[in-house]
């Protein structure tokens, strides 16, 4: 089986899988007609790549010089000096705001500028809200809550009597 036109192109320009690269390598070392067409192509390739040298063009020295000539002599539009002179204008007050905001944010947004909050007022906060369960057997009245003694703001943890649930399931 010989190589395809399209295979062989593919090859000379590199575009083929590796594992196929060298399958087409292998079989040009082995077969002669592959090679002969091959070399036809590859030949072919460099005779249209001289002559697309060749037939370059460089504009006429007159085209280019009034191209060069109007664009030194081009004015920016009203629009575009003003955009230009308004660009820094803004550009540093916002820069400047993002930095500050970066500086000073970063104490209130880290674990620095979070308020701590003692355990003790988890305990007693789990405490209350157990106590006043309407049907509960345990449950404390909202006057007892009020004539509780404060938590100390010192003080590591607060005891607190085991609460129990049972649940009537009967209907």
């Amino acid at each position: 089986m010989h190589l395809t036109n399209e295979e062989l192109i593919d090859y000379m320009h590199g575009e083929l899988a590796p594992q196929q690269d060298a399958a087409v390598y292998e079989h040009m070392e082995s077969c002669q007609a592959c090679r002969a067409e091959y070399d036809a192509e590859l030949a072919m390739t460099e005779m249209l790549r001289t002559h697309a040298r060749e037939d370059e063009r460089e504009l006429p020295a007159a085209v280019k010089a009034e191209i060069w000539q109007r664009i030194r002599n081009a004015r920016p539009s009203l629009w575009n000096r003003a955009a230009s002179w308004v660009r820094p204008a803004v550009a540093v007050p916002v820069a400047a705001v993002i930095a500050l905001a970066a500086y000073f944010g970063t104490s209130y947004m880290g674990p620095q500028g979070v308020p701590a909050i003692e355990a003790g007022y988890y305990l007693q906060d789990h405490a209350a809200l157990n106590g006043t369960v309407p049907f509960n057997d345990r449950s404390v009245t909202p006057t007892d809550l009020m004539n509780a003694a404060p938590v100390d703001n010192q003080q590591a943890a607060v005891a607190v009597p085991p609460v129990e649930y049972t649940a009537d399931v009967t209907h």
